[in-house]
């Protein structure tokens, strides 16, 4: 039955698909993949650049990642039984390091298609693709630039050892033209936490809270944060 299955394998792959004949094919494939590998690697980085802190590995990855796929998938093209042989032999891999964010994701799943094209010889479907992601993230960051400066959502914590009501707290953003909404504070060994949410936040209020906070309690300790983007980002 070994012997079967042995002469079936033998039989589904084709080891006339790589004959001398393909071997350029095959190293057109792989340096064009390398070259779409480093585009992607600069589209990362110029996604990022004025968003949040780039993953450098994963940045780095997609420049193995992308021709390590087109291999794999000019390989399994000539076999089915190979394909679902990759499928069984992935199924053993357990990635240590999640990938957390969508966007993240996202490069890798650009990754598959620009090497699924390039493994097809359809290059310029992936250089298309890329274009496309190129231009997008140009306009998006243009439009950054172009906002920045424009108000933000910050969450002000104040930790004080004093007695300082939250009216009181309240006055000193009205005075600063800050409509800051109360969320919660605690009171833990004598030093009480007191959170805020501040709408409208630019770098001149930011500056001013920062100022107003230290004349409340020299020794008190406080942070502004920004949940959704840095400030004028």
């Amino acid at each position: 039955m070994i012997d079967t299955m042995l002469e079936n394998l033998s039989d589904g792959f084709d080891a006339s698909n790589m004959t001398h004949g393909d071997v350029p094919s095959f190293v057109l494939c792989m340096v064009v993949s390398m070259a779409f590998g480093i585009l992607l690697y600069l589209l990362y980085t110029f996604y990022f650049r004025d968003n949040e802190p780039q993953d450098s590995s994963l940045a780095r990855s997609l420049v193995l990642l992308t021709p390590a796929l087109t291999a794999t998938f000019w390989i399994i093209q000539s076999s089915v039984i190979l394909s679902l042989g990759l499928l069984g032999s992935l199924s053993f891999v357990r990635y240590r390091t999640p990938v957390k964010r969508s966007e993240d994701v996202c490069f890798i799943v650009i990754a598959l298609a620009v090497a699924v094209s390039c493994s097809t010889m359809n290059f310029i479907i992936a250089a298309v693709l890329l274009t496309m992601l190129f231009g997008f993230t140009l306009v998006r960051n243009l439009w950054g630039m172009s906002s920045r400066g424009k108000d933000r959502l910050a969450i002000v914590t104040f930790n004080s050892k004093k007695d300082i009501a939250i009216g009181e707290l309240r006055g000193h953003f009205a005075r600063l033209g800050i409509s800051a909404e109360f969320v919660s504070s605690r009171t833990y060994d004598g030093i009480t936490s007191f959170v805020f949410n501040a709408p409208k936040m630019s770098k001149e209020k930011h500056d001013a809270i920062s100022e107003t906070l230290a004349q409340i309690d020299r020794e008190a300790s406080f942070n502004i944060f920004y949940p959704n983007d840095r400030l004028g980002a």
